[in-house]
């Protein structure tokens, strides 16, 4: 059956000689079956020596922005899934964008069990392998046919790409739409290891959900501190020139707060509290 994705033009014996090779991925998530699902695509760039996972759009905006010769289109993740690590690793720099830039660094070498089980997929076969990661239930369907053991997000280290990857509640769905080969290796520097500059810090799971646990708790803080010393800050286009006011806000703060990502990796999700 002839195989109809672009990949085609992928020539296995020469890959580790070209620069950039993006697999682009469409992504469907909620949060469980009661809601509709989000939509990005995302592309996965596996260079000589690096990998690199991030919304499509990061490149869109970053094409606009060298074109021009600055940074004059900016774009947030909507994600929460931008990361890098080396070739063949399993240590991922986790990137988060949450009013500030965080860095976290993690090793997730995914347990993988194998099956006979295979499918067909835009002409190529696919196996199948499942595995526990992230307090989720994983199904993965890979080519042996393309040796390039990586993946979307940090699921990787099967014996082949990984075109579809889904958990079993089917919260989360990935699966490669298309391929592309870039002259040279495509530089992240602006919008992965920094956010237009803004350097990422280093930070824990643990202390980067403290900070957004906080933030949640007292949205108002720093806006209030203004208002004492004089300011008048805007929000959603409205002038707030009362504690009063802004207090009013602050359950609309709290609910855009908790519903900016949906976590993939449920053990690590920062966890909220109404008082």
């Amino acid at each position: 059956m002839r195989k109809t994705m672009l990949l085609l033009g992928l020539c296995i014996a020469s890959f580790y000689q070209s620069q950039t090779n993006r697999f682009t991925y469409e992504l469907q998530y909620r949060r469980d079956a009661s809601e509709e699902y989000r939509k990005d695509l995302m592309n996965l760039d596996i260079n000589p020596e690096s990998v690199k996972f991030y919304d499509k759009k990061f490149a869109e905006y970053d094409s606009v922005n060298k074109s021009r010769q600055e940074a004059v289109s900016r774009y947030s993740t909507k994600t929460d899934q931008v990361l890098s690590r080396k070739l063949n690793s399993s240590k991922n720099n986790q990137y988060r964008d949450f009013f500030e830039y965080f860095v976290i660094k993690s090793d997730d070498d995914i347990k993988w069990n194998l099956s006979s089980e295979t499918q067909e997929y835009n002409g190529y076969k696919l196996q199948k392998a499942t595995a526990d990661f992230g307090d989720r239930s994983w199904i993965a369907w890979f080519s042996n046919d393309i040796n390039i053991k990586e993946g979307p997000y940090k699921f990787r280290g099967l014996p082949g790409l990984i075109f579809i990857v889904e958990d079993t509640d089917k919260n989360f769905i990935y699966k490669l739409i298309n391929n592309t080969k870039l002259p040279q290796t495509y530089d992240t520097s602006n919008f992965v290891e920094t956010h237009y500059g803004k350097p990422a810090l280093a930070t824990t799971h643990a202390k980067f959900n403290t900070f957004i646990e906080d933030f949640y708790a007292n949205p108002t803080k720093d806006l209030a501190e203004g208002i004492k010393k004089g300011d008048k800050p805007s929000f959603k286009n409205e002038t707030i020139e009362s504690i009063a006011e802004l207090n009013r806000k602050k359950g609309m703060l709290q609910k855009g707060i908790k519903n900016r990502y949906i976590y993939i990796e449920k053990d690590k999700a920062p966890i909220f509290k109404d008082k």
